[in-house]
């Protein structure tokens, strides 16, 4: 087992790569799990960062962002057996509706990695234009739809994050965005309400 990291250039976290580790970032929340080092030039090219990182799961910590990380005893580990955390990235101004409560439930193609949401897990949000700016919300209840159309047909269109004076122009084209045609009929939509935790 090693000792706490302390970070910087000359500790590179490339050491705990295939590891499992206990990881404490600088808001004092401890993620633990099964490691996977990321290059800085890989986060560059996929993610979008600056730094190496490591990832557990969907979760991707930079080194500016580890207040602590050391190796524990395989099999310890016990936040990630159910995968009951889960981080997704969203643009600035839904992150911050969603920060306030004015946005309630958020909306994602149903494909594979939101087919592991269950009622009762934590998402946390990332903003994309500031991977420190997160906010976590506890998953209240989940609604499958075959389209944004017939998601925005049944849904509260201020609860999806819609202004009042926006709506008499919101339309299932804004996901257009995001999602393709194509995407959309292959995986079909999912409503997430959450509750700010």
């Amino acid at each position: 087992m090693t000792e706490p990291s302390e970070m910087g250039p000359a500790n590179a976290l490339v050491r705990f790569d295939g590891r499992t580790v206990r990881i404490t970032d600088c808001n004092d929340i401890v993620f633990e799990g099964e490691c996977e080092w990321l290059p800085q030039e890989y986060v560059e090219a996929e993610i979008g960062g600056k730094e190496e990182a490591l990832q557990i799961d969907d979760w991707v910590f930079y080194p500016s962002y580890i207040k602590d990380v050391r190796e524990i005893p395989p099999g310890s580990a016990h936040v990630w057996e159910n995968h009951e955390q889960h981080c997704m990235r969203l643009a600035p101004e839904p992150f911050r509706k969603i920060e306030n409560g004015t946005k309630t439930v958020e909306i994602r193609l149903n494909d594979e990695k939101r087919q592991r949401l269950r009622v009762g897990d934590v998402i946390r949000f990332e903003s994309t234009a500031d991977e420190s700016d997160v906010v976590r919300a506890k998953v209240m209840g989940l609604h499958t739809f075959p389209s944004f159309s017939a998601l925005y047909a049944a849904l509260s269109l201020t609860a999806l994050g819609y202004a009042p004076e926006a709506l008499g122009t919101a339309s299932p084209e804004d996901m257009r965005r995001y999602y393709t045609p194509e995407q959309e009929a292959q995986y079909g939509v999912l409503s997430i309400r959450l509750e700010i935790c």
